[in-house]
């Protein structure tokens, strides 16, 4: 059988190699190839026809005068993605592979319109997905059309216009928290992460990347003080974590901090090497969402609870209270929005501060 080696190049994109031996002959032979899903299929040919290239390269030139599939075409987008992530590049595999190919994968790619990935939306919503799984893999059919139109398959995206279910979430779900309520929680919040839960709320960071950061990205003598935000916590293919860059380029951002938050911070900085890790575990590791959640918020959260506190907030909530006092302060939503990493205001709008705005009888600035 025909087999694929894998050659990284010095720019770091990949060119694949598909090995054979010619059944008469017996020399072994091989043909270089710029995608995976190139590769996969001149060894799928050669191991139908006997290792008979002629015969390989005929249904070869046959195979590229037909319209690939919608499945080959979001293949061959993720196969010429430009140094993606190992974790991206299985995020994107898993949602064709289980939102996509036995559903519409299988259609030509210049057939596929508004009305079959109309169906598909409702298909996903018949199965239960997620308003936000659905908008996510919307997305990635989107951009793989995009390709598509660029190398010819296609005059126009068919994805463009179709409507997605919303992802706006209900009032009770996102959690807006008094400074009053706050205090609650911090009552019954460990002492060893007082001042992470702090950072947090006075901040508005995420929490990948308050424990991405380092103790050289905080700077206390400056005139303000501030904080620079230039990375997060992410997850390769293998499930496991590193620190690469923020969510998105407007992530990168550097924010004041507070005289409160300073005095905090002191302590947590003063005499430790500029590469540690400012927040960690008692052990000096990296603080791990689940653990932190269980451990520490969830039973500070119930001990609020018992002393009056009605609401049931998540630790991503702190972000949105962070951005709540900023609008009671008067801060404007732009400047908001890049104090929070959001590539435009619309993304700051869409997690329901206009609503506070109104109640507030603020107007943005």
């Amino acid at each position: 059988m025909a087999s694929i080696s894998t050659r990284s190049k010095k720019d770091g994109s990949k060119s694949f190699m598909v090995r054979w031996r010619e059944p008469k002959t017996g020399k072994a032979q091989g043909l270089t190839v710029g995608t995976e899903s190139e590769a996969e299929t001149v060894k799928r040919l050669l191991d139908a026809n006997g290792q008979n290239f002629e015969i390989a390269q005929h249904a070869i030139l046959t195979n590229a005068k037909r319209v690939p599939t919608v499945a080959e075409v979001i293949q061959e987008h993720i196969d010429l993605l430009i140094r993606p992530s190992s974790g991206t590049v299985k995020t994107y595999q898993t949602m064709l592979d289980l939102h996509v190919k036995k559903v519409i994968g299988h259609v030509p790619v210049d057939k596929l319109d508004y009305r079959l990935i109309a169906y598909w939306v409702k298909s996903m919503v018949a199965k239960g997905r997620s308003p936000k799984t659905i908008k996510n893999v919307h997305g990635l059919i989107s951009a793989s059309m995009n390709t598509a139109e660029m190398l010819g398959y296609i005059t126009r995206n068919p994805c463009r216009g179709v409507q997605l279910p919303s992802v706006e979430k209900a009032e009770d779900e996102m959690m807006f928290l008094t400074h009053a309520e706050f205090g609650l929680i911090m009552d019954g919040m460990g002492e060893r992460y007082r001042d992470f839960t702090n950072f947090l709320v006075m901040t508005g960071t995420r929490f990948g990347e308050a424990t991405a950061l380092t103790v050289a990205d905080i700077d206390l003598l400056g005139k303000p003080a501030t904080a620079r935000i230039n990375k997060a916590w992410k997850r390769d293919g293998k499930n496991q974590f590193y620190i690469g860059p923020t969510k998105t380029g407007a992530g990168k951002r550097t924010i004041g901090l507070n005289p409160a938050l300073v005095d905090l911070l002191i302590p947590l900085v003063a005499g430790r090497p500029s590469s540690d890790l400012l927040f960690t575990t008692p052990k000096g590791e990296r603080i791990v969402h689940k653990l932190f959640w269980h451990h520490y918020w969830m039973p500070a959260v119930k001990a609020a609870q018992d002393r009056g506190l009605r609401k049931n907030p998540r630790i991503h909530d702190l972000r949105h209270t962070h951005a709540s006092w900023l609008i009671h302060d008067g801060v404007p939503i732009f400047s908001i929005s890049r104090r929070l990493g959001h590539a435009s205001t619309r993304t700051t709008e869409g997690v329901g501060l206009p609503r506070l705005l109104l109640t507030r009888g603020l107007r943005p600035l």
